[in-house]
């Protein structure tokens, strides 16, 4: 890249922070009322999927980022009670794992004392049978909010370098519907504002661009909802879950034997991604598939799938797998992305199609990697080395390439696409702010959340 085209790229992680208590249970759940053995003591460590996800990002950066290249900065927003034992946890975890981490609980004026009292959120993680399941005290969590989170930071310009003349921050939502302040209209309201206001500051030469991805977790209350879909999809550029997740959210039944038998899995993310175009058409929804690999769906196909380089018969610890495939996704497609220009590479949406699609396949070898690395892992926040990595990415590059399949319109846009931009560009998400300056605290129109 020239210095002319150079591009600074930052990642916000907006999340959930938890200490999970592991529970590894070699015999199953214990009876009603019975009780099991442990070989393993249970011993509180930092995770939750925002805390997870910035981990393993910054473990992905400072491993491998091109040194001559000024990395990707990783920043955490969430909530925690930093005094409580919790909350030390992940406060200690924060010092030594390469990320900054703005508490937006201290920048937030409690409304109550029963409010300031809360816990920082933790969770007992049963892992058994290769699977996991967890039981979830939300603690400080609960009451996060959106509009808690700190829109100077989201809209700043992370470099003091004059070479760069393109900024981009790609904001990652980790575990909504871990988030109850988050659904309904709250987050949405949230990022329309951080767009509008990043484009009204990108003047020429420099050009401010965002992207945003989100990963929903399992919803403790069934519902599968929250405005996700219908409300706050078409925000989001990257949609990161499980088929199980995929499944619920759609009202789609897919199980494990629809997965593993070739033609069921054909139909059934076919049905997925007929269903998630309909409803935001541009969105690329990336779907993990366990030890299957993973798949990308746009534009009502499966655009991109690629196979897990390595099957592992028997994962120690599968708890934090999709964040870390989360995070290897977010470091393969924003490496790639700094290598771009405003020109090459603006946001999606504003393109022709398939301009991302190099970045698309990027993100899902080093998502593969990273998510098969930490099931081997006991601890959802425990990184791989450097080397396990490589090894994973090397045996990808053996394998067959990440299969990208076009349709026999793709390399023309239709006059209907160009006119309905159905993403944020379309009437309904038109700018409804001005472009003062940015305010050191939330605007007076999300206080209301």
């Amino acid at each position: 890249m020239t210095e002319e085209r150079k591009s600074k790229v930052s990642v916000t992680i907006i999340g959930d922070a938890f200490a999970d208590i592991f529970c590894i249970l070699e015999d199953g759940l214990p009876p009603l009322g019975g009780d099991v053995r442990l070989k393993h003591s249970m011993i509180p460590v930092a995770g939750g999927s925002g805390v997870n996800t910035s981990t393993h990002l910054a473990s992905l950066v400072k491993d491998f980022s091109d040194e001559n290249d000024e990395i990707i900065d990783v920043t955490l927003q969430t909530a925690f009670n930093e005094e409580d034992y919790y909350g030390t946890i992940i406060g200690e975890h924060v010092k030594k794992s390469g990320f900054e981490v703005i508490n937006c609980r201290k920048n937030k004026k409690e409304k109550d004392e029963e409010t300031s009292k809360k816990n920082t959120g933790h969770c007992i993680v049963f892992v058994a049978e290769g699977e996991r399941s967890f039981a979830t005290h939300l603690g400080v969590i609960e009451s996060f909010k959106a509009s808690d989170t700190i829109m100077r930071e989201l809209l700043a310009i992370r470099t003091a370098d004059p070479s760069f003349f393109n900024h981009h921050h790609h904001l990652h939502i980790a575990g909504y519907y871990n988030m109850p302040g988050f659904s309904n209209g709250n987050l949405k309201r949230r990022l329309k504002s951080i767009r509008d206001k990043r484009r009204a500051k990108s003047v020429e030469p420099l050009n401010l661009t965002t992207t945003t991805s989100l990963v929903p977790q399992y919803d403790a209350t069934e519902e599968w909802d929250g405005g996700l879909v219908d409300e706050l999809l078409p925000l989001i550029d990257f949609l990161i879950l499980n088929a199980l997740e995929a499944g619920y959210i759609s009202g789609i039944d897919i199980d494990e034997d629809d997965l593993s038998d070739e033609k069921r899995k054909v139909l059934k993310l076919s049905e997925l991604a007929e269903y998630f175009f309909e409803k935001s058409a541009f969105t690329h929804v990336v779907i993990t598939l366990g030890p299957l690999g993973a798949v990308c769906l746009f534009n009502g196909e499966v655009l991109a799938s690629i196979s897990c380089p390595k099957r592992i018969a028997k994962p120690l610890d599968p708890t934090g797998a999709g964040d870390a495939f989360a995070a290897g996704f977010l470091f393969g497609v924003m490496n790639w992305r700094k290598q771009k220009s405003y020109g090459e590479c603006a946001e999606i949406g504003s393109l022709l199609q398939g301009s991302w699609d190099n970045a698309i396949v990027e993100g899902m070898k080093y998502g593969c990697a990273a998510g098969t690395a930490c099931v081997t892992k006991a601890g959802a926040s425990v990184v791989a080395s450097k080397e396990e990595i490589q090894e994973l990415l090397r045996m990808e590059e053996e394998m067959e390439e990440p299969v990208i399949e076009y349709s026999d319109t793709d390399d023309n846009h239709s006059e209907d696409e160009e006119d309905s931009d159905s993403s944020y560009y379309s009437s309904e998400y038109s700018s409804q702010y001005d472009s003062e300056d940015f305010p050191d605290t939330c605007y007076e129109d999300e206080k209301k959340e």
